[in-house]
């Protein structure tokens, strides 16, 4: 039997992140991942689909050439698709191998196969047979795409997220349908457009990117209507049906029922918990009503040896929130305080074009919560970097509590906003009030300043507005 300080179930980004952090502080680790390591963000996520919208965006700048004096002579534009899939791919896989890299250079244990519970302190991997023990183990596992039932997953023209990245054709004027709004859905649906296919969105809630703040969700409306990307909100589908080599859905839209026609059609209706085979039964690990894995505000489940982090945990289901929760989990297990996670300041991001990020309570939200409400919103076609990079799309929201001033939102909407999140985040997390943010110098031109002016605007003194 193998003897470890600490296991880790799951190889993703909260379980490697486990492994390594509590190898560097001294505990002899091992992880067992039954596919590869990275899990579902680096391998089938979070990382090939940035780099096929990074294809889509330099392509549609290229189609853009004309506006910057670049003229592009010979036979046109040709756009390759199967390129960018073999690119992301190859990201993958780069990435992957520097997770092997570091899992070596930590000296963390890897085992490859499916771990089992035997009870709270071992397991058992299969197809091996090896049995691990271990003090305490982290439960990684992860989720999986939510598969609505009654369509025939096995026609190769039906896809999950994991499909549509094996995808190594999109050609202009392909139809394809896309079941789903959030952020995976709106991403395939951004990058498909980009390469000419005729792109249908279709929800049952009654804006696309339904969790984002309404603005937020109205302006990404725009700007898909503006590129030609259809989409029917408040709508179900009732049927999927094969008809030779195109798909019948049947919707009802609003009440009233229509048939689409289409070549390829994306499920993107959430996620599952991976809960299923790992013994936790035998371990004592209780879910919840909903299907996770529960945990206290340790990171414990109902087994005091065992915690969960990461998609598992039914928290939030991002992988820079179950990185943060796999080192708040090590120091639980080393006895040292663990942080406490507000999920509701966990920054979020779509990265379609435009971009759209967020950190805090939305609008409607905070009001619903019984705060009196003040908003600053600034435009970025206000913004002198956004003019200048001819991106002037979206705006930066503030929304504030009218009392002190403080800030219980930001919502951001346009090119590259994604990376701006941070310090909206790092202004919440520090409780900075929107007077706090105007008095913060921010660099000039940079699209940052569109945050400080967001804050000037909520006391009432915005400069370029």
């Amino acid at each position: 039997m193998n003897k470890f300080d600490l296991i880790v179930i799951g190889g993703g980004p909260g379980g490697y992140v486990a492994a390594i952090y509590a190898a560097q502080k001294g505990l002899k680790t091992a992880l067992v991942e039954k596919a590869d390591l990275g899990g579902v963000c680096l391998n089938w996520g979070c990382i090939p689909t940035k780099a096929l919208a990074k294809n889509a965006e330099i392509l549609r700048m290229v189609k853009e050439a004309d506006k910057y004096g670049i003229a592009l002579n010979g036979s046109g534009i040709k756009a390759d698709y199967a390129v960018a899939q073999k690119r992301s791919r190859e990201v993958s896989g780069k990435l992957t191998m520097g997770i092997k890299s570091l899992m070596k250079k930590n000296k963390v244990t890897v085992f490859q196969g499916e771990a089992n519970l035997i009870n709270g302190t071992s397991l058992k991997i299969a197809p091996s047979g090896e049995i691990l023990e271990a003090k305490n183990i982290i439960l990684a596992t992860g989720a999986h795409a939510f598969r609505i039932p009654g369509i025939d997953y096995s026609n190769p023209q039906i896809m999950t997220s994991k499909e549509a990245l094996e995808l190594t054709q999109v050609n202009p004027g392909d139809q394809i349908v896309v079941i789903g709004a959030g952020a995976i859905g709106m991403e395939f649906s951004s990058i498909w457009d980009s390469y000419g296919a005729e792109v249908t969105v279709i929800e049952m809630l009654p804006h696309l990117l339904p969790n984002e703040d309404s603005d937020v969700s109205k302006e990404i409306e725009k700007a898909f209507k503006k590129r030609g990307i259809k989409f029917k909100v408040e709508t179900k589908v009732n049927a999927v049906v094969a008809d030779k080599n195109k798909l019948n859905l049947t919707i009802d839209e609003k009440g009233k029922t229509e048939t689409i026609i289409c070549d390829r059609l994306l499920v993107s209706a959430g996620i599952r918990p991976n809960v299923e085979g790992i013994g936790l039964e035998k371990a004592g690990v209780k879910l919840t009503d909903r299907g996770y894995v529960q945990v206290n505000n340790q990171l414990q489940t109902t087994c005091p040896s065992v915690y969960a982090i990461g998609d598992v945990t039914g928290k939030l289901a991002l992988a820079h929130v179950a990185s943060a929760q796999a080192l708040a989990a090590v120091h639980g297990i080393l006895g040292e305080p663990v942080k406490q996670f507000n999920y509701v300041n966990m920054p979020r991001c779509t990265y379609t074009y435009p971009e759209a990020a967020s950190v805090g309570l939305t609008e409607d939200q905070a009001r619903k919560s019984g705060y009196d409400v003040k908003v600053g919103i600034f435009p970025l076609a206000a913004n002198g970097k956004s003019v200048a990079m001819n991106e002037t799309g979206g705006f930066v929201k503030i929304v504030a509590d009218t009392k002190y001033n403080e800030i219980l939102g930001v919502h951001l909407i346009g090119a590259h906003v994604t990376e701006l999140i941070t310090a909206a985040t790092s202004y919440i997390d520090l409780e900075f009030t929107a007077d706090d943010i105007a008095q913060v110098v921010h660099p000039h031109p940079s699209v940052s300043e569109a945050i400080m002016e967001a804050a000037h605007a909520v006391v009432g003194h915005a400069i370029h507005i």
